[in-house]
């Protein structure tokens, strides 16, 4: 019996943080200069694209790319320039959206699932392509402490693409690159 416990809860774990998943590269434009991470970077145009509606009674209906925007511009303000000789701009591109639904998370994993899919470009200071940073996340488990989803998806978007951008040791090349 006790066995038994210790199976279900780890597959209680594994359901819980295999739920939740964020999918990231960073990939260089052939050609550009090296993104410092100690430089300036601002908050550029941000497009959506995903063609997601809210439905026009929903009384947690948002602007999507005003959602980016403020997320951006929130975790770059936790972050300070140690060289701003150097200036940048991150563009992003919605590219899917998905609200999800914690009732159905938690009903059953992977029904429900919350997505954010993004292009972050950044852009030297000339309007040069210096590097593109694609984010996917996903919120497919969980339930209670999933609610609001929907929303704070574009905090974790944004805060790991400036993850990316200010830590040199998370620029990892994608998967099909290292081939």
């Amino acid at each position: 019996m006790r066995k038994m416990m210790l199976v279900l809860a780890a597959l209680a774990v594994g359901v819980i943080l295999g739920g939740c998943s964020t999918k990231t590269a960073y990939i260089e434009t052939p050609g550009s200069e090296y993104v410092d991470p100690a430089a300036q970077f601002n908050v550029g145009d941000i497009t959506d694209s995903s063609g997601f509606q809210f439905a026009p009674d929903d009384e947690d209906a948002f602007n999507l790319a005003d959602a980016m925007r403020e997320s951006l511009q929130s975790e770059l303000s936790k972050y300070v320039a140690q060289n701003t000789s150097k200036q940048y701009s991150i563009n992003i591109d919605i590219l899917k959206y998905a609200p999800g639904n914690a009732f159905a998370r938690w009903l059953m994993p992977g029904a429900g699932a919350t997505k954010l899919s993004v292009n972050a470009a950044i852009i030297d200071d000339e309007g040069g392509a210096a590097a593109n940073i694609p984010v996917e996340r996903s919120i497919a488990a969980g339930g209670g402490f999933t609610i609001g989803a929907w929303k704070y998806v574009f905090d974790e978007v944004a805060a790991e693409i400036v993850k990316i951008i200010t830590d040199i040791s998370k620029r990892k090349p994608p998967k099909e690159a290292s081939k």
